[in-house]
């Protein structure tokens, strides 16, 4: 069994390798799957701060609903939210034919260099709140929860 503090590991590696992925989609022009890639990466650093703080990673992609399960909603601004919404919708628009096609439209190099921008802000953030809760941890607390994708 894993601790606490391997499970959340395990999310902030899983949402390091999904930035990566991001920037080497941005380098070969691949534009639609770096937004995709922006979500998982923002998504698991959002169930990384659930496994951090004990609460059920719930088989989710909306973003909101993660920061809600996680407890971080009441602190959220408008502008946070609405970029939280944003996106959650990289993650339907670029997974699925029909919407990537329409969605490589909007994938300009001008609109993938704000968001990318934005998704490393929320990864950046997000990491420093689950390292300093995870500095909190003790190093044997068992983890009750399975590791939810």
């Amino acid at each position: 069994m894993m601790t606490r503090k391997q499970h959340v590991d395990y999310w902030l590696h899983g949402a390091s390798e999904s930035i990566k992925d991001m920037r080497a989609a941005i380098k070969s022009k691949r534009r639609t799957n770096a937004m995709f890639c922006g979500h998982l990466a923002v998504e698991k650093m959002l169930k990384g701060l659930c496994a951090v703080r004990g609460f059920d990673i719930q088989r989710e992609h909306k973003l909101i609903k993660l920061a809600k399960e996680c407890g971080l909603d009441a602190t959220l601004t408008f502008n946070q939210r609405e970029e939280l919404q944003i996106i959650t919708s990289f993650n339907i628009e670029a997974r699925y034919d029909d919407f990537k096609m329409r969605f490589h439209a909007t994938c300009t190099p001008q609109y993938v260099d704000e968001w990318s921008k934005k998704i490393t802000a929320w990864y950046k953030n997000l990491k420093k709140i689950i390292l300093h809760e995870r500095a909190l941890l003790p190093n044997n607390e068992p983890d009750t929860q399975s590791l939810v994708n």
